[in-house]
């Protein structure tokens, strides 16, 4: 599995170096950049569905959740620049994101120990309410690279489920 993510990790970065050395040189296919970047943004959050869909079988303790960590970063960030590039008037900032940052940083300062079933449990309810961010954002662009404004609503309406159920959890005494 990790080297399966290493492969489309390193076959994605040797897309991007031949796209900018492209346009360099000239010979680059033109494209919007915005839908460029939702491309990318909607990769990464593949690529976090389906880290939090294994995270049941992988994170048995606090300390293995490391790449989890790592490719949240990486949704959140390609995420807000999308944001940055339309606008928060078109395009919601999710929230949900840093504070599923938040949550797994309090998960690891215990240090190396098991995963509380309680501690899974959130996590596995967190993947099943990110199912309904990622189908949203999916359908998040009209063909024409436009913002499809009921799919913002739906992604609202997701990310704003995954907020309350890690507020409840990161502001709760254990």
């Amino acid at each position: 599995m990790r080297l399966g993510v290493y492969i489309l990790i390193g076959l994605f970065a040797v897309w991007t170096v031949v796209q900018v050395a492209g346009a360099f040189h000239g010979t680059s296919e033109k494209g919007d950049p915005g839908k460029l970047l939702y491309q990318v943004s909607l990769f990464q959050m593949e690529l976090l569905g389906s880290y939090l869909h294994d995270t049941d079988k992988t994170a048995a303790a606090a300390g293995s959740l490391n790449e989890l960590k790592q490719v949240l970063y990486s949704a959140s960030f390609t995420h807000e620049h999308l944001v940055m590039a339309y606008g928060e008037d078109q395009l919601t900032p999710l929230q949900s994101l840093g504070q599923l940052q938040q949550y797994l940083i309090r998960l690891q300062i215990g240090g190396q120990r098991p995963l509380k079933p309680d501690e899974s449990q959130t996590l596995l309810e967190v993947n099943k309410q990110y199912n309904e961010l990622f189908d949203a954002y999916g359908k998040l662009f009209s063909s024409g690279g436009s913002v499809i404004g009921s799919q913002n609503d739906r992604l609202v309406k997701a990310d704003k489920a995954i907020s309350e159920l890690l507020k409840k959890k990161l502001f709760t005494t254990p």
